[in-house]
């Protein structure tokens, strides 16, 4: 439920004219829902919701109108904690629109970022679509590359290098 919400308010606002700038504002208020006290403001009751609003536009230099009357509504509707899922989806569809399909790559290490360009040009190339990576370190030794939205999953692994090399040097004895 909550997420058909958030769809409903990205969708509104990737129709929009000024949808650059409302997702330049939603990131910044995204960055500030990874603060517990930040959220804990939001979250609560006690606080009244022209308060929240005042907090909610001292982020900006400049407040723009159209922006802020988007923001009462969250408020009215007690919506503000659906802007981290909002955002989230303004992003997905925000890259559907321009044709970027986003991919994680987990690896032991940080991988360099010529890397993961390069990564990203390749396979690109291969799918016909614009790819944008990020690099997130896991335990395993080996590479996977995760195209959750276009349902690809690559991945090479040590140990399963290793097992084919051995079942081929039984096949040759």
């Amino acid at each position: 439920m909550d997420n058909l919400i958030a769809k409903k308010y990205a969708k509104a606002i990737i129709s929009r004219i000024d949808e650059e700038e409302f997702y330049k504002n939603l990131l910044i208020l995204n960055s500030a829902f990874s603060l517990p006290k930040f959220k804990d403001i939001i979250n609560s009751s006690q606080i009244q919701k022209d308060k929240k609003l005042d907090l909610l536009n001292s982020f900006f230099e400049r407040i723009n109108p159209n922006f802020t009357n988007f923001l009462k509504i969250l408020v009215k509707n007690s919506r503000l904690s659906y802007i981290p899922q909002i955002f989230k989806e303004l992003e997905k569809q925000k890259a559907l629109k321009d044709n970027i399909s986003t991919g994680i790559v987990y690896s032991k290490e940080t991988l360099d970022e010529s890397i993961i360009k390069e990564l990203e040009y390749k396979i690109g190339s291969k799918l016909d679509t614009k790819i944008k990576l990020e690099n997130k370190i896991t335990l395993d030794n080996g590479i996977k590359i995760h195209l959750e939205e276009l349902g690809y999953e690559i991945s090479f692994s040590m140990k399963t290098f290793q097992n084919k090399i051995s079942e081929y040097i039984l096949k040759i004895i």
